[in-house]
């Protein structure tokens, strides 16, 4: 939960720099410190997106119900060793501690991703860590032990020529920037932004993320029974955002997000998009209930 990622924050900073494949689970709680150690909160969002020192970006994805953890569990290893970095997998206690029927689905029919290693070394060239792919920018991956690809790795910043130690300006520059396009350039390897319940052409969108799928996707259905224009969107990527969110938000006339801490999607949505959003903020330790929803989308129709 997040007081442990805290504390391993110096850690995924290492690991954001020597770009290796880690998954990093959060099952947030409420907070801050011990908090509510049983209850369930989405108060974590900000830690995951930006809580480290330097420029450190990592992928952030959320599961919505527990069913949903299987798929993303393994979007969250393809991505970690694809991209050669640290990604966080978002989930809450309210899920931890809930359960639904689901099919195991047969594993040998899942797609698979394997992972290239690189090769033995020449013997007449010193070998860098920090070649990289021209399309994702992930750097190789060596195996310990492997003859010719003897090297080091740590938290100090390296060359882009060799990966060696380097205090050079500009190579640092390049350095960050380069981590920064490897996390931004996955929105092309990321599905487009779907509606889960709805049309493009209704006049208000409920956001969510996580563990609040349940009452959103109910109250914008009975809504819609009623005869109401509204539509429903799960954001399961949240660093980076599929690369047609920000328009698909943007075609609404108004936009509500309710989650369970004080609006940290809403800022972001702002941050990213200058989206006018409307929060709809709760920090009980207790899920929404779909009344409230409801409401909350019947006063918004209205005003």
């Amino acid at each position: 939960s997040g007081p442990g990622i805290a504390l391993k924050t110096e850690a995924i900073g290492l690991a954001i720099t020597t770009e290796l494949p880690l998954v990093i689970i959060n099952s947030q709680r409420g907070g801050p410190s011990t908090g509510l150690p049983t209850k369930t909160e989405q108060s974590d969002l900000y830690q995951a997106v930006y809580g480290r020192n330097g420029e450190a970006p990592l992928p952030v994805i959320s599961t919505s119900s527990p069913g949903d953890c299987f798929e993303v569990a393994i979007e969250a290893v393809r991505l970690a060793t694809k991209y050669m970095t640290p990604v966080m997998l978002l989930t809450d206690g309210y899920i931890a501690n809930a359960a639904e029927p689901w099919k195991l689905p047969e594993v040998s029919k899942l797609k698979g991703f394997p992972v290239s290693f690189a090769k033995n070394g020449k013997k007449d060239e010193e070998f860098n860590p920090f070649q990289r792919d021209p399309k994702t920018l992930a750097r190789v991956w060596a195996k310990p032990g492997t003859p010719g690809l003897e090297h080091r790795i740590g938290g100090l910043e390296k060359s882009f020529e060799t990966g060696h130690i380097s205090y050079d300006a500009d190579n640092h520059q390049k350095m960050t920037d380069i981590r920064a396009a490897k996390i931004q350039g996955i929105d092309q390897d990321i599905p487009d932004q779907k509606i889960a319940l709805g049309s493009e052409k209704d006049d208000i969108c409920v956001v969510g993320w996580g563990s609040t799928f349940g009452p959103i996707s109910q109250a914008v259905r009975r809504c819609r029974e009623d005869g109401l224009k509204v539509s429903h969107v799960h954001i399961r990527y949240l660093s980076p955002f599929p690369k047609n969110l920000e328009g698909l938000l943007k075609g609404y006339k108004k936009v509500l997000v309710p989650e369970m801490n004080l609006g940290q999607l809403s800022t972001i949505l702002k941050d990213r998009f200058l989206l006018s959003v409307i929060p709809m903020t709760k920090v009980s330790g207790q899920p929404f209930k779909i009344r409230e929803i409801i409401a909350a989308i019947q006063d918004n129709l209205k005003s």
